[in-house]
């Protein structure tokens, strides 16, 4: 299969050989390491030397972020697809077989806590509204022809957190052909307290509140129509649901901003931002399913 796997690492000594060991040898690898300072990059080096694959490089980007050892990864691919895997999660595989005339093929993923594994929720979405609210398209559930994401622009450099949100959105707003494969769910994603992403909803809260501004920025870029319209107010009802999972941890400073942001973005009326705050009450209460009733009253709004 003409496919290369992307691993962008960074302080991954302890966790990544297990990713790397996973991975078959019939798929060219590039290690980008992002600037470590515990050894990954020399860890990754000799694993490469040892393996004895000629298919294996591994190379540093130093400018701060996933997205850009990522996009490091992508200037270099040399293959029709690439795939982007993340450096403490195992390899069990890809589709077999797709649609070669495709721009996307994407499949769900098995998540790993305390042990024991699942299947991670999921409906596959073609819409950007519809992923804007559930997020169903992230990292490892995306396979991309190589040339296409070169050409929508790769992975935005600006994101530091919710990048792939962001860059399943964007590529959803360019109407790619994409072939959803759901036989069976790959890989094995760990649930661990070093993910990079943090632990709740208020730490880091200002960058992903930027990569809301830069998906805002995408939806803006699409052709008017219905599509452009349902996906802006889903990025508005989903601010709602941010600021209420801000007030869910206690951080109403957090959830003000998010609120001002709202604001300053978008020209809606009184009554839409009612719908808001009755999502961001019911979420900072508990509530489950808020993206569920959002898409519902997006779909009904938006028609």
């Amino acid at each position: 299969m003409n496919l290369t796997i992307i691993i962008p690492v960074y302080n991954r000594k302890g966790l990544v050989q297990r990713t790397l060991d996973s991975i078959p040898e019939t798929f060219d690898i590039i290690i980008v390491d992002n600037g470590s300072t515990d050894g990954s990059y020399e860890f990754c080096r000799q694993w490469m030397l040892n393996s004895r694959r000629k298919n294996v490089r591994v190379e540093r980007e130093f400018a701060k972020g996933a997205c850009a050892a990522r996009n490091k990864g992508l200037a270099l691919c040399k293959t029709e697809w690439v795939y982007f895997f993340d450096s403490d999660d195992e390899f069990t595989g890809v589709p077999e077989t797709w649609n070669e005339d495709l721009d996307m093929v994407c499949f769900p993923v098995n998540m790993l806590v305390d042990g024991k594994a699942r299947v991670r929720d999921y409906e596959p979405v073609d819409t950007v509204h519809t992923h804007i609210l559930n997020s169903m398209l992230n990292t490892l559930t995306m396979i991309f022809r190589t040339a296409w994401l070169r050409e929508i622009g790769g992975w935005n450099n600006g994101c530091m957190v919710w990048n792939d949100w962001e860059l399943g959105a964007r590529a959803l707003t360019h109407s790619p052909r994409l072939q959803w494969i759901t036989s069976k769910a790959y890989h094995n994603i760990y649930i661990h307290g070093e993910s990079l992403t943090g632990k709740s909803f208020s730490e880091r809260y200002e960058e992903r509140l930027n990569t809301m501004s830069v998906v805002f920025d995408d939806i803006y870029d699409m052709k008017e129509g219905m599509a452009k319209q349902r996906a802006l107010f889903a990025l508005f009802v989903r601010c709602y649901i941010f600021s209420g999972q801000l007030l869910k941890e206690g951080n109403k400073d957090a959830s003000d901003k998010v609120e001002e942001f709202v604001y300053d973005k978008f020209r809606v009326n009184k009554q839409s931002h009612q719908i808001g705050k009755l999502l961001r009450w019911y979420t900072s209460k508990g509530g489950r399913g808020a993206w569920k009733i959002a898409l519902k009253m997006v779909e009904f709004i938006c028609r």
